[in-house]
């Protein structure tokens, strides 16, 4: 089932997908922000895992690089050997950082959660971060993501909260 992100209900756990975070953290998304400050004020149980922060790390780490002219296009290859900017770079993890600061439970990674992807990869056909997330659901029984990626729709007994103010 997909809901529009605001429907989701206060006092439920929900597992928050890196696109959520960073159109939070750049105010693309009112929305998207507004479900991170209920999970700060603890109306919803927010949770996030480790690899879903690398890859907020990650994407605005690539965003700054490009709005600095550092690069053209948000591609790690682009990036990869331009060690001296990335070392200028500093806002990116400054926005990363923030998460810690929330009232967000954090998963770590454990070898259990990747042979648990594997199977969810082999049913349903989802690259590894993805099926990583849908693994985490799993484990913990979380029924709730707040997500904009449609490849977690087909996945069943979740149900997806997307964002609905994004171009």
């Amino acid at each position: 089932m997909v809901s529009a992100l605001p429907a989701l209900p206060g006092r439920n756990i929900v597992l928050v997908d890196a696109n959520i975070f960073v159109y939070g953290l750049l105010r693309e998304s009112q929305q998207s922000a507004q479900l991170i400050e209920r999970c700060r004020n603890e109306e919803v149980a927010g949770v996030t895992t480790t690899e879903v922060i690398g890859e907020v790390c990650h994407r605005l780490m690539l965003k700054e690089a490009m709005d600095s002219g550092l690069i053209n296009r948000p591609a790690a290859a682009s990036l990869k050997r331009k060690h001296d900017g990335i070392r200028g770079l500093r806002k990116y993890w400054e926005l990363t950082a923030r998460i810690f600061q929330w009232n967000l439970m954090v998963l770590g990674s454990h070898e259990s959660r990747h042979h648990r992807a594997q199977r969810v990869r082999g049913e349903h056909g989802l690259l590894t971060n993805d099926s990583l997330l849908v693994a985490a659901c799993l484990e913990h029984d979380i029924r709730s993501l707040a997500t904009r990626d449609s490849d977690f729709d087909q996945i069943p007994g979740l149900t997806k909260y997307k964002p609905t103010d994004l171009m």
